[in-house]
């Protein structure tokens, strides 16, 4: 077997309403939205508070990003794995050995794309952005990404998720809540192919949050990763109405990736869909474990938009799987962005978020 599925135990407390999980040695925080919070979450967004909301800055780093040079990945550390995404109404399941195979062998890159990769790319790192089709807003798997908008001390923002299974959207972790402050988002809610000011499908407010604990009270960059839970609508739920990503974890960073967003920084607007093709740059040695590089010209606003891996627009087959999010870039050196890796603690996050009902 390639895969390593473990049940680990789960500790859980409840203090001041906030619930705190501990999978193995990596720790993460969860927060509750009271049910009359999250209604109203429902009715804030009006249009004009929708278009006024600004990208949050808080993923600009000072300075240079890293310069390239020989990638090392030593840190990776578990055997890699990945499940189905789905249509909607259809259920998350594993890959089967022939799918899982099709993952980690035709979709990586050929040989002398590896060699490439390994050895970084000169700034810009290459890449392809563009906006994405109007007629393709309603297709899978764009229809499961999204635009999300939040307060946070007492101003409005935008970031961009996307839907991974049953009620969980998939962002970045200053997305829910102010890394170091140890301060949560309010007003949560994710807008599934969101198209200038229009919600073809509808609204969903956040009923939970969560995060790692490294990121809520230290802003720890390689662990920028936050999950939402969010309530029905109209009696279904999230995946059941847009379907889902698939996920993989603990693969190689030596990857080609789909990046989408909704970036609102000059020169976009951030009321349309953005899309990036772009392959591993090089890595920032963030602590624990180190941040994916590669090449974009999206602009904040963007952040929280998925990194997906066999990008296979109408097809939930062994393909389109959330591999990152955005979350940090260098101020010096904008077009590039850089994603969390994606290792078994971040699919257990994923887990625990799926499962909340």
């Amino acid at each position: 077997m390639r895969r390593v599925l473990c049940t680990i135990a789960v500790l859980t407390w409840l203090t001041f309403g906030t619930a705190f999980q501990v999978f193995a040695a990596e720790p993460m925080v969860s927060h509750y939205v009271s049910q009359a919070a999250a209604q109203q979450a429902g009715v804030y967004w009006t249009t004009e508070r929708m278009l006024n909301a600004k990208p949050y800055p808080y993923n600009a780093i000072p300075g240079e990003a890293p310069p390239p040079g020989s990638i090392s990945e030593d840190e990776i550390s578990g055997a890699p794995g990945a499940e189905k995404g789905g249509l909607p109404g259809q259920t998350s399941v594993l890959m089967s050995d022939d799918d899982f195979d099709a993952l980690a062998y035709t979709g990586a890159f050929g040989a002398d794309d590896v060699a490439s990769a390994a050895d970084g790319y000169d700034y810009p790192p290459p890449h392809t952005t563009f906006f994405v089709l109007n007629s393709l807003y309603g297709t899978y798997p764009y229809k499961a990404i999204g635009k999300v908008f939040f307060s946070l001390s007492g101003s409005n923002y935008v970031c961009s998720g996307s839907a991974v299974g049953n009620k969980a959207v998939l962002t970045a972790g200053h997305c829910v809540s102010d890394g170091g402050k140890k301060v949560w988002a309010t007003n949560w809610t994710f807008v599934p192919a969101y198209k200038n000011g229009a919600k073809p499908y509808g609204t969903w407010p956040a009923f939970w949050m969560t995060t790692f604990t490294a990121w809520l009270n230290s802003g720890q960059w390689g662990r920028d990763v936050g999950f939402a839970a969010v309530t029905n609508q109209n009696g279904k739920t999230l995946a059941k109405t847009v379907g889902y990503l698939g996920f993989a974890w603990n693969y190689s960073r030596k990857q080609h990736w789909n990046v989408f967003g909704y970036p609102s920084a000059s020169p976009w607007d951030g009321q349309w869909m953005v899309e990036t093709q772009a392959s591993l740059a090089s890595i920032y040695t963030a602590p624990n474990p180190d941040t994916t590089g590669v090449g974009t010209s999206q602009r904040p606003g963007f952040s929280g938009g998925p990194w997906i891996l066999k990008f296979v627009p109408g097809s939930t087959g062994a393909n389109n799987y959330a591999n990152g999010v955005n979350s940090m870039y260098f101020i010096d050196n904008p077009d590039q962005i850089f994603s969390p890796y994606f290792d078994t603690n971040v699919k257990n996050m994923k887990d625990d978020a799926v499962a909340k009902n």
